[in-house]
């Protein structure tokens, strides 16, 4: 088992989904891996039975936040940490590369899951407890006001946008005992249609 921190550099805004592009892209350079876990950094399992390996459905493992009141917020929801194959991350094009900002790409990734005839698997509700630590929202991390159309439209997009069109360019590398540190730039969001 192997351990990638990506890293945004820059003032730009932030894009979640892209960065995990990056490390699946990045830790396939390293070894032929065949299983990923994308797991947001502020996110603490509470129970040592929610094993990280990769199963038969992708996997949505933090299912009980305790900012959510250890509940599941919502059906589709598919954020915090997940596990995907190999196959199954091509199978649904890797992660969208343009929700920039905070919001949307979780949804986006579980529709690209059901739409590729897959079904999310979890663990018992007692399984899969987090805590977060907490901060504050990351500058440059606003909510994305586009993401409830973008949301409705995975249909359309998910085949040309994700792992096949991911842009970056890695600054740095540094290996630790524990751990693989990336940085990267992964460009700027595309400007914001004016209002009015």
């Amino acid at each position: 088992m192997s351990f990638f921190c990506v890293f945004q550099l820059g003032e730009d805004t932030f894009n979640r989904a892209k960065l995990l592009n990056v490390g699946y892209t990045e830790a396939l350079k390293d070894a032929e891996y065949n299983c990923f876990i994308f797991s947001d950094v502020d996110l603490i399992p509470m129970d040592d039975r929610n094993l990280y390996h990769c199963y038969d459905q992708p996997r949505h493992f933090a299912i009980a936040m305790d900012k959510f009141g250890f509940r599941l917020p919502y059906a589709g929801y598919f954020g915090g940490v997940s596990g995907l194959s190999k196959k199954q991350f091509l199978k649904i094009n890797g992660f969208p590369n343009e929700y920039w900002g905070w919001g949307g790409e979780d949804d986006d990734i579980y529709n690209r899951i059901t739409l590729n005839g897959m079904k999310v698997s979890r663990p018992d509700v007692r399984i899969g407890r987090y805590r977060m630590i907490k901060h504050e929202r990351d500058k440059h991390n606003e909510p994305n006001p586009q993401r409830f159309s973008k949301i409705q439209n995975t249909k359309n997009t998910m085949r040309k946008d994700g792992i096949s069109s991911l842009l970056y360019r890695v600054l740095s590398v540094k290996k630790y005992p524990l751990y693989t540190n990336i940085s990267v730039e992964i460009g700027k969001p595309p400007p914001r249609p004016h209002k009015g």
